[in-house]
C-alpha cells in the first residue's frame, strides 16, 4: 500500500493568529474579485476574534505540510442556513502559491469536514464571474453551478454577475477524494 503525504494542512485559527488574519482579510491584492474589502482593522479584529470563538464559523490557515508549516492562504467555512444544514465556503491562496492546486486540496479537506464531521446537507460557494480560477476550483471539487446572481457585485465601477455553486452530501458521498 502506497502512503501519500498530503501537501497541505488546514490549521484551525487561534487567537494568536488574529493579527495575521486581519492583515489577510484587509489586503486588497488578495481579494481583487470581491466587491468590498474591509479597511477598518479594529472592526475586522473584533469580528475575527468573535468568529474564532464561535461554533458557527470555522477559520483555517492553509499551511504547507512541511517542517516550517508555511502559511500559504486562508479558508473559512460557516453556516449558510443552519436550519437547512448548509455551509458556505470561501478561500484565498497567497499569490506566490497560486496555480499549484492548493485551493483544490484545501477545499476538499473542508468538504470532508463539512460532510463527514459536521453532518452538512450541502455546501455552497459563490464567486465573481471574472474569478475564473476560483470557479474552476469549485468545479474540480464537484460543485455544480446552480445559478447566476445577475449584476450582484459592484466591482471596478460596474456591476458584475456572481456565480452560485453547491454540492450536496449525496453527491459528495459518490466522489473518490
Amino acid at each position: 500500500m502506497r502512503i501519500i503525504k498530503e501537501r497541505i494542512v488546514l490549521s484551525p485559527a487561534a487567537l494568536a493568529d488574529v493579527e495575521f488574519i486581519v492583515e489577510t482579510k484587509t489586503c486588497t491584492s488578495l481579494w481583487s474579485f470581491e466587491d468590498f474589502i474591509p479597511t477598518d482593522k479594529e472592526e475586522v479584529k473584533r469580528m475575527v476574534t468573535e468568529r474564532i470563538s464561535s461554533d458557527w464559523y470555522k477559520q483555517y490557515l492553509i499551511k504547507l505540510n512541511n517542517t516550517e508549516k508555511t502559511t500559504i492562504g486562508e479558508l473559512h467555512i460557516h453556516w449558510y442556513v443552519k436550519e437547512r444544514e448548509s455551509w458556505e465556503m470561501g478561500y484565498s491562496i497567497f499569490p506566490e502559491y497560486q496555480g499549484q492546486g492548493y485551493s483544490i486540496e484545501a477545499a476538499r479537506i473542508a468538504l470532508k469536514y463539512a460532510f463527514e464531521e459536521w453532518n452538512a446537507h450541502k455546501v455552497v460557494s459563490m464567486c465573481n464571474e471574472f474569478n475564473i480560477a476560483s470557479y474552476k476550483v469549485l468545479e474540480k471539487i464537484g460543485m455544480i453551478r446552480e445559478g447566476v446572481f445577475r449584476e450582484e457585485l459592484h466591482r471596478q465601477g460596474k456591476w458584475v454577475d456572481q456565480y452560485f455553486y453547491c454540492i450536496l452530501d449525496s453527491e459528495y458521498q459518490k466522489m473518490n477524494f
